[in-house]
């Protein structure tokens, strides 16, 4: 029995009764939306709620980008990094070249300032390679018999005495230097004219020996070939006094020297000839 205010005969839409009421409300709601805007509110609304949710979903893709952007930009950099290095290593070559080319043209306008004394004539020589026997103290050049070298000639660059010949080769020739211990250089001190035996003591140093206590000598004092030996000529800057000390043991002064000449470091050098003179009638 039905309740009181119910009706008896009521029925429920059918499925197709509300599909279209639905579409009708649809339609009507895109009309009202394109002709006066009025779902712009709720779209904006919707629009504000679902942007957290655009986030989430965005995000791998962002994540994604960004991390192929910094391996690009990685890559990029080593490259760049890489031609900056390899730039930077042929700057650095050019300019160790450009000092070696300097220097070499220094010691060249040096020895070419250097004139022959009257009976002597040059050679003008360069270095080979160092000996072997870095001990032996011996540097080998590239001139030899074919130049008109022979055994005991000094050798000279800009700035003194190198050594002298002991070898002679067809091609080049082997010079031992005056820190070698086996050379002995009569010289004399340019202040004072004091003379005495110069001794090389190996390592590139030289040591004045057989000077008394009481001789006026000091550190800086230069020492120039004496040429009593007729082997090297006169007034040929040796070494230089480093250092002097005393001993209470012994009536000699130590009197330690360092070569002028660049000894191992020279490239251009020069060898001494001396000319018999011809005596006129």
């Amino acid at each position: 029995m039905a309740m009181p205010g119910q009706l008896m005969f009521a029925r429920r839409l059918g499925p197709t009764a509300r599909l279209l009421i639905w579409l009708l409300i649809g339609v009507a709601c895109v009309v009202i939306d394109a002709r006066y805007r009025a779902l712009d509110g709720l779209r904006s609304g919707f629009s504000l709620l679902l942007q957290p949710v655009r986030q989430v979903m965005r995000a791998p893709s962002d994540v994604a980008t960004e991390l192929g952007g910094f391996f690009t930009r990685h890559r990029l950099l080593q490259k760049e990094r890489d031609a900056l290095l390899a730039e930077r290593a042929g700057l650095l070559v050019k300019v160790n070249t450009s000092r070696d080319l300097a220097r070499e043209n220094t010691e060249l306008r040096m020895l070419l300032q250097l004139q022959a004394r009257p009976g002597q004539r040059v050679v003008h020589a360069a270095q080979l390679y160092q000996g072997h026997d870095w001990f032996a103290q011996r540097i080998t050049l590239d001139q030899g018999a074919g130049a008109g070298l022979r055994s005991g000639l000094p050798v000279v660059d800009a700035a003194g005495l190198v050594g002298q010949i002991n070898r002679v080769y067809p091609a080049s020739s082997e010079v031992t230097l005056v820190s070698s211990p086996e050379q002995l250089t009569p010289v004399y001190v340019e202040r004072t004219g004091q003379r005495g035996l110069a001794a090389g003591s190996g390592r590139g140093q030289m040591e004045l020996r057989y000077m008394p206590a009481q001789t006026d000598i000091r550190a800086g004092d230069r020492l120039l070939t004496s040429g009593i030996d007729r082997i090297y000529p006169a007034g040929i800057p040796v070494a230089r006094v480093s250092r002097v000390s005393r001993s209470q043991s012994s009536p000699y002064l130590r009197v330690e020297c360092l070569p002028l000449a660049g000894v191992d470091r020279a490239r251009a050098v020069l060898v001494l000839i001396a000319e018999p003179q011809v005596r006129a009638r």
